[in-house]
C-alpha cells in the first residue's frame, strides 16, 4: 500500500483541526480525523487521537480486526481523559477514519463523517456510513441524499472520538485487488467537491500528489470554508503476493 497525503487549512479557518497518518517505511495503515471543540481543542484531539493509534498500531504484528478496533478504542479514552482534565477542552472531540492492510484484506474504522471510499476499475464507492443526523434521517427516508448536502443541520455529528468514555466503531473488512485505490477524507472535503469529481480525478493521467492537490482546489472554488484533508492509499501488486 502506498500511501499520498494533503492538508490544507481552507479559506476560512483560523487553525487547521484536521490531522492524518501516513505510514512509516514498513507500515500498512493510515487515518484521518477532523477535530471539533472551542479554545482549539479540536486540533488536540485530532492530533492525540491520531498519535495514540499510530502507537498502538506500531504494537501490532499481525493486522486484524481486533487490533484496529482496540488502537482506535485507546484513542477515544486518550482524548476523553483529556478533556476530562482540563476544562478548556471539555467536550472535545474527533472525527476518525482509518485503513490497515494485510496480505490481500483491508479493515477499515469509522467514527463521525470523514469518510473512506474505494475506488475499482472505473466506478466509486463509499464504504463508511456518515455519523451524523441528516444521515440518520437520509435512512429514515424522511429526506433525499441531495436534501442531505445542504440542509441546515449537515454538520451535526451523533458519534465522535473522545466525547464519550467509550464509543460504537464501525469495523469493516474487505478484499483488496491491485490497482485499487482508497481515499480517505475529512467533510471539508466531501462537503465541497462531489463523488463524480472525485472519481474523474482519481482515473485520470496525473500522479497521486497531483490528483490531491486538484482535488483541494477544486473544494477551495468551490467555497473551501473548512479544514481540506485527503489521503489516496493504492494497493500495489507486490503488496498482495
Amino acid at each position: 500500500m502506498k500511501v499520498y497525503a494533503i492538508t490544507d487549512i481552507g479559506r476560512m479557518r483560523p487553525i487547521n483541526e484536521d490531522s492524518y497518518y501516513a505510514p512509516r517505511e514498513g507500515e500498512r495503515f493510515c487515518a484521518v480525523a477532523d477535530g471539533m471543540g472551542g479554545h482549539n481543542a479540536g486540533e488536540v484531539a485530532s492530533a492525540m487521537a491520531i498519535q495514540v493509534f499510530s502507537e498502538e498500531m506500531r504494537k501490532t504484528g499481525d493486522i486484524t480486526a481486533g487490533a484496529l478496533h482496540t488502537a482506535v478504542a485507546r484513542a477515544n479514552e486518550a482524548v476523553y481523559r483529556k478533556a476530562l482534565e482540563n476544562a478548556g477542552m471539555s467536550g472535545m472531540g474527533t472525527t476518525f477514519s482509518a485503513l490497515a492492510e494485510q496480505g490481500e484484506t483491508a479493515y477499515l474504522a469509522h467514527v463521525g463523517d470523514s469518510r473512506i471510499y474505494l475506488v475499482r476499475r472505473g466506478a466509486i464507492l463509499q464504504l463508511t456510513t456518515d455519523h451524523t443526523l441528516v444521515e440518520e434521517m437520509v435512512q429514515k427516508g424522511l429526506i433525499t441524499p441531495r436534501e442531505a448536502r445542504v440542509h441546515p443541520k449537515r454538520n451535526i455529528i451523533t458519534r465522535a472520538l473522545g466525547t464519550e468514555e467509550s464509543v460504537q466503531i464501525d469495523i469493516v473488512q474487505m478484499g483488496t485487488r491491485p490497482g485499487d485505490a482508497f481515499f480517505l477524507c475529512s467533510d471539508g472535503m466531501t462537503n465541497y467537491v462531489d463523488e463524480r469529481e472525485i472519481l474523474r480525478t482519481a482515473m485520470s493521467e496525473r500522479e497521486w500528489p497531483e490528483k490531491l492537490k486538484h482535488l483541494v482546489s477544486i473544494a477551495l472554488e468551490n467555497g473551501g470554508a473548512d479544514n481540506i484533508t485527503a489521503l489516496f492509499a493504492v494497493v500495489e501488486e507486490a503488496a498482495i503476493r
